[in-house]
């Protein structure tokens, strides 16, 4: 900051310009009360001395008896008739002919510069006593008055300084307590404006005091509001960072003024693709020009989006369109999937009851009549309703795990127990179906918290539908396995293997992949799905790795501890 635009300079100057003016005034003044003083009390003593000086002239009736007497007297002229009596001194005839050249007013002046020195002359004319005219000249140095003019004068000057350095020592202490308050108010306040609430210390109670328990008020103020705001702001962005939908703000200039992280995301999106982009724009404005709410959807990149528009107004002016974006690709392939799941039930549960009719009919009206051929139609009628009942509980199971309202009894279970009923139950189909079938447990503790009948189904379904994609001379493998926090379990077999395109899709409802490189009965699409609900269910995970020819390998991953979602 400039010197000159100090505060401290600033009172400096007008105190000192009061002071230096009160001064000036105050030795005029007194210098000119001196002087009038000292030149009145010379006055008067002239007046005394020519009125002595009078009287002894009056008091003799000859004036040339009075020569003798008159030149006693110092700074005493006598005239008369034209002639000069004094001294005759050279200050006596210069006042002289001073007073003849006509200088000089009145009865009493002042004669300057005679020898360079002043002189105060007095004048009595006597003519009127007298046949000639006569006057007495009495005049008195004023250099003693001049001398005592200016050493009063350098007293005054002198005072006047030792005043002014004083008056500055006293101005200078009076500003900086004055001034030091405010500094700190002022540096405090740029301290404010950084983020920085300093407290000030008061250390008065005059005005500068209140001024600084109010400063240090606002600041609280200031920092409590801005910590509000603050909190509000960030709770705001934390809403809107966790929103699903996206959120974003744009001026009618279509220029994009705040978004959420989810508005980031879909806007780039939507930017990607130049006709949706240029479309977007244009609505935008719309919007804005027509004042009215719309809402669309856009379909880019497999992905299904919902904007809703809403344009941000008061009174006649329109700010701008605030714009809701909802990722509905969920929504749209659950609908997909809903009707393809009606769909696929519909045809899958078509076929049984087509041949149960068909062959119900049959028998019905005798068009078979042999034993042997009943018997088959009977069987076929069996083998359909049972694969119908099948559907219709994997139907059923998987309703229940999407509503969430199975019950799963997840308690601590012997994983080795389950092997074991699992070989006993399947190694006499894999010895009629030529599969070489064999259980490896590793090492490790296989004693941990599973649901013991939904973790039988899954490895129930991963073995069937190994057998059904294995031929003669293939072979089945069950490994277990446990870790600190894991157990692994892992269903390996040399079938048939499944193609690349297929293995992303396997786990789906009612996708089934080759049908005629299978066994036995055709599957109904549902039990990969079952199975990996249920390992989902257990906070688990299910991973495929196969090579198409070679075989098929499902490694499954379950937490030793369950813990409820």
């Amino acid at each position: 900051m400039n010197v000159i635009n100090s505060v401290v300079t600033k009172l400096w100057l007008t105190i000192i310009l009061i002071v230096t003016t009160v001064l000036i005034i105050l030795s005029i003044i007194l210098s000119l009360y001196f002087r009038n003083y000292v030149l009145n009390s010379t006055e008067t003593l002239l007046e005394e001395e020519i009125t002595r000086a009078e009287e002894i002239v009056l008091t003799e009736h000859d004036i040339n008896d009075l020569d003798s007497m008159l030149l006693q007297e110092d700074n005493l002229i006598l005239y008369t008739d034209g002639t000069m009596i004094s001294h005759e001194s050279s200050t006596d005839e210069a006042i002289y002919q001073r007073i003849l050249s006509g200088e000089g007013e009145g009865n009493t002046f002042i004669l300057e510069d005679i020898y360079d020195h002043d002189y105060m002359v007095k004048v009595s004319n006597l003519s009127d006593y007298f046949e000639s005219d006569t006057a007495l000249i009495k005049y008195r140095d004023l250099e003693d008055i001049n001398e005592s003019m200016r050493a009063v004068t350098t007293i005054i000057i002198g005072s006047a300084l030792v005043l002014f350095l004083i008056t500055t020592s006293f101005a200078f202490f009076l500003i900086t307590r004055i001034t030091r308050p405010l500094i700190s108010l002022k540096n405090a306040a740029f301290s404010t404006a950084k983020g920085n609430y300093n407290k000030l210390d008061v250390k008065s109670r005059d005005e500068i005091g209140e001024l600084t328990l109010a400063f240090n008020k606002m600041n609280n103020d200031i920092r409590s509001n801005i910590s509000e705001i603050t909190h509000e702001r960030n709770l705001r962005e934390q809403i809107f960072t966790y929103m699903n939908e996206g959120v974003l703000y744009f001026n009618s200039d279509v220029e994009l003024i705040y978004s959420n992280q989810k508005g980031n995301e879909l806007y780039d999106l939507i930017r990607v693709h130049a006709s949706k982009s240029g479309r977007f724009d244009e609505n935008i404005r719309e919007i804005a020009e027509h004042r009215e709410a719309a809402i669309e959807r856009m379909e880019m990149q497999n992905r299904h989006l919902q904007l809703s528009y809403t344009p941000v107004e008061e009174g006649d002016i329109v700010y701008g369109v605030i714009l809701l974006v909802r990722d509905v690709t969920e929504e749209v392939d659950a609908e997909k999937l809903r009707s393809e799941f009606i769909a696929n039930v519909s045809h899958e549960l078509k076929t049984p009851m087509v041949m149960l009719s068909g062959y119900s009919e049959a028998l019905l009206d005798d068009i078979v009549t042999e034993p042997e051929e009943i018997k088959e139609m009977i069987g076929i009628i069996k083998d359909e309703s049972d694969r119908m009942n099948t559907m219709v509980n994997e139907l059923i199971t998987i309703a229940r795990m999407d509503s969430r309202s199975d019950f799963f009894n997840i308690e601590e279970n012997d994983f080795g127990q389950l092997l074991d009923k699992l070989g006993s139950r399947f190694r006499h189909e894999m010895l009629e179906n030529g599969i070489d079938f064999s259980i490896v447990s590793e090492e490790g503790d296989l004693t941990f918290e599973f649901d013991f009948d939904k973790v039988s189904q899954v490895l129930t379904n991963l073995l069937d539908n190994a057998i059904r994609y294995t031929s003669q001379g293939d072979r089945i493998t069950i490994t277990a396995g446990a870790t600190e926090r894991n157990v692994t379990i892992e269903v390996a077999d040399t079938g048939t293997g499944i193609r690349p395109e297929h293995q992303q899709r396997i786990f789906e409802r009612f996708y089934k992949v080759d049908e005629s490189r299978t066994r036995g009965q055709h599957g109904t699409g549902l039990g990969l799905y079952i199975v990996k609900s249920i390992i989902q269910r257990h906070n688990g995970t299910i991973d495929l790795e196969s090579t198409f020819g070679e075989g098929t390998s499902f490694r499954i991953t379950l937490p030793k501890k369950y813990t409820e979602e």
